[in-house]
């Protein structure tokens, strides 16, 4: 059928159903080594910046509180942070 999920060990578990601690163990090493090889390259994602984060936070409560969420209480936090933003709030080094 095409599906290709990683399947159930059934060899591992007992008649009961269950599965002992070093069972388990070795069945996950087994599947982390068949999803992700030796020479498997992990992708490496930018993260944004605290003043980044900090500004989208703010006009995601603007954007809510445009259409009639908590407009008061939204606003006067997105001016919190946009504040914190503009003063300096790169404490990770990256402006």
């Amino acid at each position: 059928m095409g599906n290709n999920r990683p399947m159930i060990d059934h060899g591992i578990l007992s008649p009961s159903g269950k599965v002992s601690k070093r069972a388990r163990k070795a069945a996950l090493k087994r599947c982390a080594k068949e999803l992700f090889p030796d020479d498997f390259v992990w992708p490496s994602t930018p993260q944004p910046t605290k003043r980044e984060r900090l500004l989208r936070q703010a006009a995601e409560l603007r954007a809510l509180a445009n259409r009639g969420m908590n407009t008061r209480k939204y606003n006067k936090e997105a001016d919190k942070l946009e504040k914190e933003a503009n003063r300096g709030g790169s404490e990770d080094g990256k402006v």
